[in-house]
């Protein structure tokens, strides 16, 4: 992030998961900003905001205006939002930053808030064939959270990156954020230990470092 003023700490998350969306470890990471007062969003397709919010009312989290929670619960489908940052089908720069701030910026009502986000806008991208759009969206996300110490949890399918091509992608996917979790099943081990390899130079190259 260029300029005078240190980032503020954050977390950006990212899952690769080799079936279904991981529902479980979204919601766990919405519940815990409701429990602790954030101002949290999901931007996600429908079926992974039904698995979400079907999880939160398992945990007896409120999922509507009336949450008896201390935190915020807001939820956008990803392809309003999507449609909301693209002009002629490619994401826009500037709308996309509009839209990201508006989510990961301070809270309209004044109060010191963090905020907490659930998306698949990037992974969308990605699996509509605009890897390039999909790292970009991810690069604005990882500094807006960055400048405001936001939390953000996203996550892929990994059969995403196995296409021909996909490798670079991969990289630079995880280059943007600063915690990675793999999935354990063992077709996916082949992809794995040639990944393990050439990661840490990726990402050294993308000018990132990682724990």
């Amino acid at each position: 992030m260029s300029g005078g003023t240190p980032a503020t700490a954050c977390g950006h998350a990212v899952h690769f998961y080799d079936q279904a969306y991981p529902a479980d470890a979204a919601s766990d990471f919405i519940a815990a900003g409701l429990r602790a007062g954030d101002a949290c969003v999901v931007v996600l397709t429908a079926p992974n905001r039904r698995a979400v919010a079907q999880r939160l009312r398992a945990q007896g989290l409120r999922t509507d205006a009336a949450h008896s929670h201390r935190g915020s619960y807001r939820a956008i489908d990803t392809h309003d939002a999507l449609a909301a940052m693209q002009v002629g089908g490619r994401l826009d720069l500037s709308k996309a930053r509009v839209l990201l701030a508006s989510v990961l910026g301070p809270p309209v009502d004044g109060s010191t808030r963090r905020a907490r986000l659930v998306g698949d806008p990037a992974p969308t991208l990605l699996a509509a064939g605009q890897p390039e759009d999909a790292i970009v969206l991810e690069a604005i996300v990882d500094r807006l959270a960055a400048a405001h110490g936001a939390e953000v949890f996203c996550a892929y399918p990994i059969a995403d990156f196995c296409r021909p091509g996909r490798m670079q992608s991969l990289f630079e996917v995880c280059a943007e954020h600063n915690t990675l979790a793999f999935p354990e099943r063992l077709w996916a081990h082949a992809l794995l230990p040639p990944l393990s390899a050439t990661l840490p130079a990726c990402l050294a190259a993308a000018g990132r470092t990682r724990p």
